[in-house]
């Protein structure tokens, strides 16, 4: 079986696992033009809004941010999946390069003459690379929601 061709077994069988905890089906926010117009609101704009809208705009900040932690969610599982089948082709090669080679070094001397080790290693990297972007993203969208609703509180108060 191909590295392709697992890694979209585990992604089957993630996914499988969401829904029967009951999460719905994971969609995307391509080009979300509304989330993108309320993380650009203006000082001015958002004092226009009514208690209704600051709520409303609040649940959907909170979406964006479920959206993003199952994102980074699934990233750190591609990473421990890769790490784990890299050491599976790795370990039993290792000892080829003697006892007096640093590990890191026979580590990725393996990995570089082994192609689905070179595969393998490539979906990690991009994996933790994707892991730090998104690192805090879903927390810090979470926090502006939290912030929309003590607007949304703010304003009622006023009325």
């Amino acid at each position: 079986m191909t590295i392709n061709l697992k890694q979209e077994q585990i992604n089957q069988i993630l996914d499988g696992y969401e829904e029967s905890v009951g999460l719905p089906k994971r969609t995307k926010f391509t080009e979300d033009k509304e989330i993108q117009h309320y993380l650009n609101m203006k000082r001015n704009e958002i004092e226009k809004l009514s208690p209704e809208d600051c709520a409303q705009i609040s649940y959907r900040l909170a979406q964006y941010s479920f959206y993003l932690q199952r994102e980074f969610n699934r990233e750190q599982a591609r990473t421990v999946w890769a790490d784990n089948e890299l050491k599976l082709i790795v370990m039993p090669q290792i000892s080829q390069y003697g006892q007096y080679t640093k590990f890191e070094v026979a580590y990725h001397s393996v990995i570089k003459e082994n192609e689905a080790a070179q595969n393998l290693y490539k979906i990690k990297t991009i994996a933790i690379q994707r892991v730090a972007r998104l690192t805090y993203l879903a927390s810090s969208l979470k926090h502006l929601s939290d912030i929309m609703l003590a607007n949304q509180r703010a304003k009622r108060e006023k009325i």
